[in-house]
Protein backbone atom coordinates (compact mmCIF):
# COMPACT_ATOMS: atom_id res chain seq x y z
CA UNK A 1 0.00 0.00 0.00
CA UNK A 2 2.00 2.88 -1.25
CA UNK A 3 1.03 4.83 2.30
CA UNK A 4 2.96 6.20 4.70
CA UNK A 5 0.68 5.23 7.69
CA UNK A 6 0.80 1.36 6.19
CA UNK A 7 5.04 1.06 6.66
CA UNK A 8 6.35 -2.40 5.55
CA UNK A 9 10.08 -4.42 5.90
CA UNK A 10 11.81 -4.59 2.77
CA UNK A 11 13.84 -7.11 0.54
CA UNK A 12 15.50 -7.06 -2.52
CA UNK A 13 17.27 -8.91 -5.23
CA UNK A 14 17.98 -6.79 -8.09
CA UNK A 15 19.69 -8.47 -11.13
CA UNK A 16 22.08 -6.11 -13.41
CA UNK A 17 24.43 -6.33 -16.01
CA UNK A 18 27.84 -7.49 -14.64
CA UNK A 19 29.91 -4.41 -13.90
CA UNK A 20 27.04 -2.24 -12.72
CA UNK A 21 26.50 -1.82 -8.96
CA UNK A 22 22.88 -1.97 -7.13
CA UNK A 23 22.16 -0.56 -3.76
CA UNK A 24 18.97 -0.64 -1.93
CA UNK A 25 18.11 0.35 1.84
CA UNK A 26 19.76 -0.94 4.63
CA UNK A 27 22.15 -3.59 4.62
CA UNK A 28 23.47 -6.10 2.10
CA UNK A 29 21.77 -9.79 2.23
CA UNK A 30 24.69 -11.49 1.04
CA UNK A 31 27.05 -11.21 -1.59
CA UNK A 32 26.27 -10.48 -5.44
CA UNK A 33 26.32 -13.51 -7.38
CA UNK A 34 27.44 -12.99 -11.50
CA UNK A 35 26.81 -15.58 -13.76
CA UNK A 36 26.20 -15.45 -17.52
CA UNK A 37 26.85 -11.13 -17.85
CA UNK A 38 24.09 -10.40 -14.79
CA UNK A 39 25.25 -9.76 -11.17
CA UNK A 40 22.05 -10.05 -8.75
CA UNK A 41 22.71 -7.99 -5.17
CA UNK A 42 20.58 -8.44 -2.52
CA UNK A 43 19.60 -6.30 0.32
CA UNK A 44 17.42 -6.49 3.67
CA UNK A 45 15.80 -3.16 5.20
CA UNK A 46 13.84 -5.33 8.29
CA UNK A 47 12.59 -1.85 10.01
CA UNK A 48 9.41 -0.66 9.01
CA UNK A 49 9.19 1.80 6.34
CA UNK A 50 6.88 3.83 3.64
CA UNK A 51 7.22 2.95 -0.10
CA UNK A 52 8.22 6.42 -1.11
CA UNK A 53 11.21 5.94 1.25
CA UNK A 54 12.43 2.75 -0.71
CA UNK A 55 15.09 2.94 -2.91
CA UNK A 56 16.64 0.47 -5.48
CA UNK A 57 19.88 2.77 -7.39
CA UNK A 58 22.29 1.22 -10.12
CA UNK A 59 25.03 2.80 -11.60
CA UNK A 60 28.69 2.79 -11.96
CA UNK A 61 29.20 2.96 -7.70
CA UNK A 62 32.18 2.86 -5.92
CA UNK A 63 30.66 0.65 -3.01
CA UNK A 64 32.79 1.67 -0.42
CA UNK A 65 34.03 -0.37 2.59
CA UNK A 66 31.15 -0.18 5.80
CA UNK A 67 32.51 1.94 8.83
CA UNK A 68 30.88 3.30 12.20
CA UNK A 69 29.26 5.62 14.28
CA UNK A 70 30.32 5.72 17.93
CA UNK A 71 27.55 3.97 18.73
CA UNK A 72 27.89 1.56 16.15
CA UNK A 73 25.65 2.48 13.39
CA UNK A 74 26.91 0.94 10.09
CA UNK A 75 27.45 3.36 7.55
CA UNK A 76 27.69 2.24 4.04
CA UNK A 77 28.43 4.84 0.99
CA UNK A 78 27.92 4.43 -2.72
CA UNK A 79 29.43 7.09 -4.76
CA UNK A 80 29.73 7.37 -8.21
CA UNK A 81 32.84 6.48 -10.32
CA UNK A 82 31.80 10.10 -12.34
CA UNK A 83 31.72 12.88 -10.34
CA UNK A 84 33.77 15.50 -11.00
CA UNK A 85 37.32 15.94 -8.83
CA UNK A 86 35.83 19.20 -7.22
CA UNK A 87 32.09 17.38 -6.52
CA UNK A 88 34.02 14.32 -5.47
CA UNK A 89 36.20 16.09 -3.04
CA UNK A 90 32.84 18.02 -1.54
CA UNK A 91 31.20 14.72 -1.46
CA UNK A 92 34.10 12.98 0.75
CA UNK A 93 34.88 15.98 2.92
CA UNK A 94 30.81 15.83 3.81
CA UNK A 95 30.48 12.13 3.87
CA UNK A 96 33.19 12.13 6.27
CA UNK A 97 31.22 13.77 8.81
CA UNK A 98 28.13 11.02 8.76
CA UNK A 99 29.15 9.24 12.23
CA UNK A 100 29.95 12.79 13.91
CA UNK A 101 26.04 14.25 13.05
CA UNK A 102 24.92 10.63 13.96
CA UNK A 103 26.22 11.22 17.47
CA UNK A 104 25.05 14.70 17.56
CA UNK A 105 21.94 13.95 16.49
CA UNK A 106 21.25 11.10 18.88
CA UNK A 107 22.56 13.23 21.80
CA UNK A 108 19.33 15.34 21.40
CA UNK A 109 16.56 12.68 19.50
CA UNK A 110 17.20 9.19 20.98
CA UNK A 111 19.20 6.43 19.40
CA UNK A 112 19.03 6.47 15.53
CA UNK A 113 16.44 4.85 14.84
CA UNK A 114 17.27 2.05 12.05
CA UNK A 115 19.88 -0.53 11.63
CA UNK A 116 22.33 1.62 9.48
CA UNK A 117 22.87 4.62 7.39
CA UNK A 118 24.93 6.03 4.51
CA UNK A 119 24.24 7.57 1.20
CA UNK A 120 23.74 7.03 -2.84
CA UNK A 121 25.50 9.73 -4.70
CA UNK A 122 24.85 9.52 -8.35
CA UNK A 123 26.02 11.52 -10.92
CA UNK A 124 22.56 13.00 -12.03
CA UNK A 125 21.33 16.27 -12.72
CA UNK A 126 17.80 15.63 -10.71
CA UNK A 127 18.77 18.50 -8.52
CA UNK A 128 17.50 17.63 -4.68
CA UNK A 129 18.56 14.92 -2.22
CA UNK A 130 15.65 12.30 -1.15
CA UNK A 131 15.47 10.77 2.23
CA UNK A 132 15.35 7.06 1.58
CA UNK A 133 15.52 5.49 4.54
CA UNK A 134 19.27 4.39 6.03
CA UNK A 135 20.07 5.61 2.07
CA UNK A 136 19.43 9.14 1.16
CA UNK A 137 19.93 9.39 -2.19
CA UNK A 138 22.09 13.15 -3.43
CA UNK A 139 21.82 14.77 -6.77
CA UNK A 140 25.49 15.11 -8.58
CA UNK A 141 26.64 16.25 -4.83
CA UNK A 142 26.79 15.83 -1.10
CA UNK A 143 26.85 18.75 0.48
CA UNK A 144 27.02 19.25 4.38
CA UNK A 145 24.51 20.58 5.28
CA UNK A 146 22.22 18.55 3.04
CA UNK A 147 24.05 15.33 4.79
CA UNK A 148 22.84 16.88 7.93
CA UNK A 149 19.06 17.30 6.60
CA UNK A 150 18.89 14.05 5.06
CA UNK A 151 20.11 12.56 8.29
CA UNK A 152 17.53 14.23 10.61
CA UNK A 153 14.63 12.94 8.46
CA UNK A 154 15.55 9.41 9.63
CA UNK A 155 14.63 11.13 13.22
CA UNK A 156 11.76 13.23 11.49
CA UNK A 157 10.15 12.26 8.62
CA UNK A 158 10.95 8.20 8.09
CA UNK A 159 10.92 7.10 11.99
CA UNK A 160 7.75 8.98 12.38
CA UNK A 161 5.83 9.93 9.13
CA UNK A 162 3.04 12.36 8.31
CA UNK A 163 -0.31 10.64 9.09
CA UNK A 164 -1.45 13.40 6.20
CA UNK A 165 0.96 15.42 3.91
CA UNK A 166 -0.30 18.68 5.33
CA UNK A 167 1.82 18.18 8.37
CA UNK A 168 4.88 18.04 5.79
CA UNK A 169 6.26 20.57 7.66
CA UNK A 170 6.70 18.28 10.46
CA UNK A 171 9.23 16.52 7.85
CA UNK A 172 11.02 19.59 6.61
CA UNK A 173 10.90 22.10 9.02
CA UNK A 174 12.69 19.37 11.36
CA UNK A 175 15.09 18.79 9.09
CA UNK A 176 15.67 22.23 8.03
CA UNK A 177 16.05 23.14 12.07
CA UNK A 178 18.52 20.53 12.60
CA UNK A 179 20.72 22.06 10.11
CA UNK A 180 20.79 25.12 11.82
CA UNK A 181 21.61 22.60 15.76
CA UNK A 182 24.13 21.40 13.83
CA UNK A 183 25.63 24.55 12.54
CA UNK A 184 25.32 26.38 15.90
CA UNK A 185 27.23 23.21 17.52
CA UNK A 186 29.69 22.79 14.57
CA UNK A 187 30.55 27.14 13.74
CA UNK A 188 29.69 30.47 15.10
CA UNK A 189 26.26 31.51 14.07
CA UNK A 190 23.59 30.12 16.40
CA UNK A 191 19.86 28.73 15.82
CA UNK A 192 18.74 32.01 17.00
CA UNK A 193 20.99 34.15 14.96
CA UNK A 194 19.80 31.43 11.84
CA UNK A 195 16.19 32.23 13.26
CA UNK A 196 16.81 35.96 13.28
CA UNK A 197 18.22 36.21 10.10
CA UNK A 198 15.40 34.82 8.82
CA UNK A 199 12.78 36.44 10.15
CA UNK A 200 14.23 40.02 9.07
CA UNK A 201 15.05 38.92 5.21
CA UNK A 202 10.87 39.54 4.74
CA UNK A 203 9.45 42.69 5.35
CA UNK A 204 5.86 42.45 6.68
CA UNK A 205 4.62 43.41 3.71
CA UNK A 206 5.61 40.99 1.65
CA UNK A 207 3.42 38.18 0.50
CA UNK A 208 5.82 35.33 1.89
CA UNK A 209 3.87 35.77 5.02
CA UNK A 210 0.48 34.90 2.99
CA UNK A 211 1.30 31.32 3.27
CA UNK A 212 -0.12 28.61 5.33
CA UNK A 213 2.93 25.95 6.31
CA UNK A 214 -0.40 23.81 8.42
CA UNK A 215 -1.94 23.26 5.13
CA UNK A 216 0.70 23.81 1.98
CA UNK A 217 -1.76 22.30 -0.31
CA UNK A 218 -0.87 19.86 -2.83
CA UNK A 219 1.03 21.89 -5.06
CA UNK A 220 3.12 24.17 -1.92
CA UNK A 221 4.52 20.41 -0.14
CA UNK A 222 7.97 21.89 -1.18
CA UNK A 223 7.81 25.79 -1.26
CA UNK A 224 10.34 27.12 0.80
CA UNK A 225 8.06 28.73 3.95
CA UNK A 226 7.38 24.31 4.54
CA UNK A 227 11.02 24.50 4.94
CA UNK A 228 12.28 27.78 7.07
CA UNK A 229 8.72 28.84 8.39
CA UNK A 230 8.89 25.40 9.69
CA UNK A 231 12.37 25.58 10.93
CA UNK A 232 11.26 28.76 12.59
CA UNK A 233 8.16 27.74 14.34
CA UNK A 234 10.30 24.99 15.80
CA UNK A 235 13.18 27.45 17.03
CA UNK A 236 10.04 29.78 18.36
CA UNK A 237 8.36 26.61 20.18
CA UNK A 238 11.64 26.03 21.76
CA UNK A 239 12.50 29.56 23.08
CA UNK A 240 8.61 29.51 24.27
CA UNK A 241 9.10 26.37 26.50
CA UNK A 242 12.32 26.25 27.43
CA UNK A 243 15.04 23.94 26.11
CA UNK A 244 14.69 21.04 29.00
CA UNK A 245 10.82 21.40 27.75
CA UNK A 246 11.70 21.83 24.15
CA UNK A 247 13.94 18.33 23.76
CA UNK A 248 11.61 16.35 26.19
CA UNK A 249 8.69 16.94 23.89
CA UNK A 250 10.33 16.62 20.73
CA UNK A 251 11.93 13.25 21.96
CA UNK A 252 8.18 11.96 23.56
CA UNK A 253 6.99 12.65 19.70
CA UNK A 254 9.35 10.19 18.65
CA UNK A 255 8.96 7.84 20.72
CA UNK A 256 5.26 8.09 21.15
CA UNK A 257 4.71 7.73 16.47
CA UNK A 258 8.03 5.55 16.34
CA UNK A 259 6.79 3.21 13.29
CA UNK A 260 4.23 5.18 12.78
CA UNK A 261 2.78 8.47 11.91
CA UNK A 262 1.65 11.85 13.04
CA UNK A 263 -0.35 15.12 12.71
CA UNK A 264 0.29 18.68 13.57
CA UNK A 265 -2.64 18.69 16.06
CA UNK A 266 -0.74 15.11 17.74
CA UNK A 267 2.17 17.22 17.82
CA UNK A 268 0.52 20.15 19.63
CA UNK A 269 -0.91 17.51 21.73
CA UNK A 270 2.58 15.87 22.77
CA UNK A 271 3.88 20.02 23.95
CA UNK A 272 1.04 20.82 25.75
CA UNK A 273 1.50 17.00 27.60
CA UNK A 274 4.82 18.34 28.19
CA UNK A 275 4.23 21.48 29.21
CA UNK A 276 0.88 22.00 30.79
CA UNK A 277 -0.12 24.96 29.09
CA UNK A 278 -2.64 25.38 26.23
CA UNK A 279 -0.52 26.02 23.19
CA UNK A 280 -3.28 26.37 20.67
CA UNK A 281 -2.31 30.03 20.24
CA UNK A 282 1.02 29.38 19.76
CA UNK A 283 0.26 27.05 16.94
CA UNK A 284 -2.48 29.09 15.51
CA UNK A 285 0.05 31.90 14.56
CA UNK A 286 3.03 30.02 13.65
CA UNK A 287 1.08 27.14 11.41
CA UNK A 288 -2.35 29.29 10.09
CA UNK A 289 -1.60 32.84 10.50
CA UNK A 290 -1.34 34.36 7.27
CA UNK A 291 0.83 37.03 8.93
CA UNK A 292 4.38 37.78 9.66
CA UNK A 293 4.68 36.48 13.72
CA UNK A 294 5.54 39.14 16.43
CA UNK A 295 8.88 39.95 17.08
CA UNK A 296 7.99 38.22 20.28
CA UNK A 297 11.01 35.44 19.51
CA UNK A 298 13.48 37.91 18.00
CA UNK A 299 15.95 38.10 20.75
Amino acid sequence: NDHQTDKATHSFEITVPEGKVAVANALPAGDPETSDGWTTWYWDAPDLQATYLTTASVGDFDLRETYYSSSGVPIIDAVDTKLSEDRLNTTNNSLALQDDMIDFFESLFGDHPFNSFGAIVDNDSVGYALETQTRPVYSGVAREGTVAHELAHQWFGNAVSPERWHSIWLNEGWATYAEWLWNEDQRDETAQEAYNGWYNDHDATSDYWEFQIGDPGPHGLFNEQVYDRGAATLHALRVEVGDEAFFAGSRLWLERYNDSAGTSEDFQAVFEEVTGEDLEWFFQIWLWDPVKPPATWTL
